[in-house]
């Protein structure tokens, strides 16, 4: 046996010492990029309901000792997967990696110290002295806690004085931020700047726009924000900062979901209003309603107001000399770049993603781009269902995104604020969403029904022969603005439907036919179509 050991030792057998925990130095370098949550294609997003992710590259510098350690990566986003964790520049490579899911809080506090002792800090009855007990926890739930003292078995802050407590023990084990720790082997202690990059859940961006209508309806003035969010408790500060646009598959993953129960320091009688003893030296105080104009909040009220109307009159009595001029707009971010089958946008400058929170940052700004005002209406080639009565067009803004209409670059997917000046003062006109917009695509904002144009439509004749029907249908299109307009009729078919004659010009969308008259200003034009069905 004791010649088997030494070959075992002498051929390297031997596992390394341990030699301890190692925890890494704090982020020198941090990136992020934020994808988008893969079945929300623009709209709003919900801080408390964030269904993105993000990758999240960090460089720190370890000092590791001769042997195997355990390395701790202290601060990481609480809403890692560990399982995507990828370190580079540690020479003995990573032997396992876990995520450490004890975070210090009240609760996991409470929980680590039952069956232990405690110091309980109370306030004599008698002499009005605090003092300290040490009592053990039985109990710890959401209900409340139990202690033993030398009373006997008692809830915790149901005496009816100050009573808080102290630990002498029960931290151990637990981490006071979001911990990544692997394994990891060493021949000899070395000091080197690792990287670690892994996946973290929690996050989302958005896109938002705004667009000013030039006064002549002709041009927009375009600027673009990108909103993130980050839905974690850990803040990731000065980043270089990516978002990625395009529709990602991804494939999901069912989680083991370790919800520990909340431990409530309190105590709340169980009992009814009626089961309470009524004493007659403290007597029972019903709550009455508040009403307005009494008590310390209508004077509090009125104060308020006469300050805001001071302040509004020093604010109006400022001479123009001395108002600070506008700041400067920001630079423009670089071109988007392709990433894949998307598109990888870089914010311009650093940078933080605090946590629980949302924040804009500059995306595009163009000046000048040529819009078309459109108004359109859809309608099936047969069939109508509107009798003869007049239904609203809608009303849209028409370009392309491309250099020759001041774009040319990839839009992602978002919401748009259209704005107008109306007499010296700013107007919504409305607020239309863009979906993922490539190169050269044509771009459409919707602003919604059109009152003052208005479409009828009914069939003129209608001819049946066995199995094939024709109509000629007429549609009444009436402008009430002081200008020309031009409107477009968007054929729904099925089946065998076609369109055999028009009055109209006809163009094809992607299959679609489009049916395109301009209409004079207080005047009404009737289009008419032929078409058939087998």
């Amino acid at each position: 046996m004791r010649a088997l050991l030494a070959l075992t030792l002498a051929l390297g057998g031997a596992a390394p010492a341990f030699a301890g925990d190692v925890a890494a130095a704090a982020t020198s370098d941090l990136s992020v990029t934020v994808y988008r949550a893969p079945n929300r294609n623009g709209g709003s997003i919900q801080l408390n309901a964030l269904g993105g992710f993000a990758v999240i590259t960090e460089t720190r510098r370890v000092t590791l000792p001769a042997g195997e350690s355990r390395l701790r990566f202290e601060g990481v986003v609480d809403g890692i997967l560990a399982e995507s964790a990828i370190i580079t520049g540690l020479p003995g490579g990573v032997i396992e990696k876990n995520r450490d899911a004890a975070l210090l809080s009240p609760s996991a506090l409470m929980r680590a110290a039952l069956g232990k002792v405690i110091q309980l800090k109370r306030t004599n009855p008698v002499t009005g002295k605090t003092m300290l007990v040490p009592a053990e926890i039985t109990a710890a739930s959401d209900q409340g806690i139990t202690v033993k003292t030398e009373g006997g078995i008692e809830a915790l802050r149901c005496s009816g004085l100050p009573e808080t407590f102290r630990y002498s023990s029960g931290a151990e084990g637990l981490s006071a931020r979001p911990t990544l720790s692997v394994m990891t082997r060493s021949k000899r202690p070395i000091t080197a700047l690792v990287t670690l990059t892994y996946i973290a859940e929690g996050f989302d961006w958005a896109a938002n726009y705004t667009a000013q209508v030039s006064p002549d309806g002709k041009t927009l003035n375009i600027g673009g924000w990108i909103t993130l969010a980050n839905g974690n408790s850990v803040s990731l500060e000065d980043a270089r900062t990516q978002i990625v646009a395009g529709g990602l598959n991804r494939a999901y993953l069912r989680k083991f979901i370790n919800n520990q129960p909340r431990v409530l320091a309190r105590c709340w009688p169980m009992q009814r209003t009626h089961q309470v003893p009524r004493k007659p030296e403290q007597p029972y105080q019903l709550v009455r309603p508040y009403r307005p104009g009494e008590g310390f909040a209508a004077g509090a009220m009125d104060e308020i107001m006469v300050t805001a109307k001071r302040r509004e009159n020093k604010l109006m009595n400022v001479p123009m000399a001395v108002m600070a001029p506008s700041a400067p707009p920001p630079p423009a971010p670089p071109p988007p770049e392709q990433l894949g089958d998307l598109k990888l946008y870089r914010v311009p400058q650093r940078t933080t993603i605090a946590a629980m929170q949302m924040k804009q940052t500059r995306l595009i700004e163009q000046q000048a781009v040529p819009v078309e005002r459109i108004y359109t209406f859809t309608t099936p080639v047969m069939g109508w269902g509107y009798g003869e009565r007049k239904v609203p067009a809608t009303a849209l803004l028409r370009t392309r995104n491309d250099k020759a209409h001041q774009l040319g670059l990839p839009l992602p997917a978002g919401s748009f604020v259209v704005q107008q000046d109306q007499l010296g003062r700013t107007m919504l006109v409305g607020r239309p969403d863009l979906k993922d917009t490539a190169e050269d695509e044509k771009v459409e904002l919707l602003l919604g029904p059109a009152p003052d144009v208005t479409v009828a439509r009914r069939t003129a004749e209608r001819q049946v022969q066995g199995s094939k029907t024709a109509t000629r249908e007429e549609v009444e299109i009436s402008n009430a603005g002081s200008g020309p307009i031009t409107f477009e009729l968007r054929m729904q078919r099925w089946g065998t439907q076609r369109i055999t004659a028009t009055n109209a010009r006809r163009t094809d969308d992607n299959g679609i036919p489009v049916l395109t008259v301009t209409v004079p200003a207080n005047d009404t034009l009737t289009m008419t179509f032929s078409a058939t069905q087998e």
